[in-house]
């Protein structure tokens, strides 16, 4: 096995202190995003293209957490409804400033990752979801969570090419 940096997120002006779990998401090679929270100018987000690092893009967010699309300028974002256990998703097209779809889940997203190049797996506390960036179509229900994952922390979701398989480990 052979590893080699591809970048380092200090090098890029990332802060050591967001370089976190909470605050980092990879769901391919092509991109690294990073939350930044509380700064002069606010929370912000930067994506770092890995084929191109020396050239992050900062944008302002209010979110709590953003997923890009493993291969396209399209990103994911989820934020905490105030005064309730609700997340409000939204999915933008960065290429085009627009906003794709928007959704409010009536429960907390725990987890969640792009499945596939158009649907985002959303694992609540009592429930796995779909939801589709194509379309206008709402999450759908893939399955109920099992009772021994019950108080778990999830740390992985994943689906076959085909969508017929399903695993959420924890």
């Amino acid at each position: 096995i052979a590893m080699k940096e591809v970048l380092s997120l200090p090098n890029l002006g990332i802060q050591q202190q967001f370089i976190a779990f909470t605050h980092v998401t990879l769901q391919s090679e092509k991109y690294v995003c990073v939350r930044e929270t509380g700064g002069a100018g606010g929370n912000m987000v930067v994506i770092v293209e890995t084929g191109n690092p020396s050239q992050p893009m900062r944008r302002p967010i209010t979110a709590d957490s953003a997923l890009m699309h493993p291969t396209s300028k399209v990103i994911a974002l989820k934020a905490a409804v105030q005064g309730t256990t609700q997340d409000h998703l939204q999915i933008f097209n960065m290429e085009l400033k627009s906003k794709m779809k928007s959704v409010q889940m009536t429960e907390s997203v725990v987890f969640w990752k792009w499945v596939n190049e158009s649907t985002l797996g959303l694992v609540t506390a009592t429930a796995v979801y779909h939801w589709s960036m194509d379309g206008t179509a709402e999450p759908v229900k893939m399955f109920d969570r099992a009772a021994n994952l019950n108080g778990s922390q999830i740390i992985q979701y994943k689906a076959d090419k085909d969508g017929k398989w399903l695993v959420l480990i924890g």
